[in-house]
């Protein structure tokens, strides 16, 4: 084969660096290469703890890796983050990767739980509001829950339903539209659904 002026051909150490790269998570030590040459290798790597292994296996290297430690630490826990790691010693960047990583594990475990308490109290409203409901069929709950809507709805408009004139028997003609008890805004229907209960 004739080499072609202008054409170049990768050096056996370019193929090789390639090779490595390729298949750089299968990699956990680099002997005694300086880190120097396996930085581009090391670049690649998208997993911490790879790292970290490698650092025991080539504690040499250790000292020169703070680059690598400041990209994880800004993918996995943000800028801010970042900014508070102030290690004396290049070589505890992993220890400092792993404390971050316990604080969010913790973060992350009191956000969960405080999920599941509002989930919970939010459950816990909707059988109070629910409740109301015994012995009405279905159908009718979807009626008497439009019916609520409208009622608050033109109270808001209107300013108040108790402030309507009143009929032959005086008072308003639908009652207070708000009520303390009850799974509506509107007392009379609080009061119909409360009825049909004690039946």
């Amino acid at each position: 084969m004739y080499q072609l002026e202008g054409d170049s051909f990768p050096t056996l150490f370019e193929l090789a660096k390639r090779a490595c790269i390729r298949n750089v998570d299968a990699i956990d030590d680099v002997g005694d290469l300086p880190y120097s040459i396996v930085r581009p290798i090391l670049q690649k790597l998208e997993n911490p703890k790879k790292l970290e292994t490698i650092q025991e296996n080539c504690p040499h290297i250790a000292s020169e890796t703070a680059e690598l430690w400041r990209v994880f630490i800004r993918r996995d826990f943000g800028e801010e983050a970042l900014e508070r790691c102030h290690p004396k010693d290049s070589r505890r960047w992993n220890i400092l990767y792993r404390k971050l990583q316990r604080e969010q594990e913790v973060k992350d475990h009191a956000d969960i739980e405080k999920l599941k308490e509002d989930m919970k109290k939010l459950n816990d409203k909707r059988r109070k509001r629910q409740a109301g409901f015994c012995g009405v069929r279905s159908e009718d709950v979807a009626k008497l829950r439009s019916l609520d809507r409208g009622f608050s709805g033109m109270g808001r408009a209107s300013g108040s339903w108790s402030t309507m004139p009143s009929g032959s028997g005086g008072g308003s003609r639908w009652g207070s539209t708000t009520t303390s008890s009850g799974p509506f805004k509107n007392g009379t229907l609080n009061r119909v659904i409360m009825k049909g209960r004690r039946k």
